[in-house]
């Protein structure tokens, strides 16, 4: 798989997908949505992402752009802010958004997600630098720090149990965190190559490395959490205060 060539300097937008319903936080809101501080996780992400004058534009892709909530949301952000209709899996989401990129002249895109707001410049800055660099692109990653097992399940009546079957090392196993910043072309090719809607396709970085690609893997921080679970939203919630705090402090 090849990406076309250019002596032009690297042209950085980002894609933020935030079409889906975060079924595992157990709420009727999605997860990108609900507040802090009167202001969305996914508000938060996209200032996060903007901190980097790189940055060019950035495409939010959703599941309708045109409704109400959307065109507010979009009066509030800058010029440089875009939504986008997205597709029913994070993959098809991200496609939407590469391919609106593209065509205002991208070539290289930063995927983040919607409901990983406490991204810290510094990383941010980490992985864009090597991510224009290397042409198999960066994530930004922690090593794991815990020890790991894997489990055997049981049935039990109605409910099953889990118990531990063997111990996995985790030695050279990192955890992967967005930003993940690739070559635009590359990365369209490596989606739609091993298919959207596979569900070994997890992250960007897996559909690079189905195409035998070998993304950088860049420190990223443990403030750089995403909101899945209940109580990840505490975790953030708890961090975006403080740092509000810190703001207000300044200003």
């Amino acid at each position: 798989m090849k990406a076309s060539v250019s002596n032009d300097p690297p042209s950085l937008m980002a894609v933020i997908p935030a079409a889906g319903n975060g079924s595992r936080m157990q709420s009727r809101v999605p997860k990108q949505f609900l507040t802090v501080a009167d202001k969305t996780l996914l508000e938060y992400s996209i200032e996060a992402v903007c901190r980097d004058s790189r940055v060019e534009q950035v495409f939010i892709a959703v599941s309708n752009p045109d409704t109400d909530y959307f065109v507010e949301l979009k009066q509030k952000q800058p010029t440089k802010v875009h939504f986008v209709k997205g597709g029913n899996s994070r993959a098809e989401s991200v496609l939407a958004g590469i391919k609106a990129a593209t065509s205002q002249g991208a070539t290289h895109v930063l995927v983040h997600d919607a409901a990983r707001p406490c991204l810290p410049e510094t990383a941010l800055k980490r992985v864009i630098d090597e991510g224009l660099k290397d042409p198999q692109g960066a994530i930004l990653a922690i090593p794991v720090r815990d020890s790991l097992k894997r489990a055997v399940v049981s049935s039990q009546g109605d409910k099953g149990s889990a118990h531990i079957e063997s111990s996995v090392e985790r030695e050279a196993l990192w955890q992967a965190q967005t930003p993940q910043v690739f070559n635009a072309e590359r990365l369209q090719q490596a989606i739609e190559h091993m298919g959207a809607l596979n569900p070994q396709l997890t992250d960007e970085a897996s559909a690079m490395q189905w195409c035998g690609f070998q993304p950088a893997l860049i420190p990223g921080s443990i403030r750089n959490l995403k909101v899945t679970h209940p109580e990840d939203f505490e975790c953030v919630r708890d961090w975006l205060l403080v740092i509000n705090n810190k703001e207000e402090s300044r200003s």
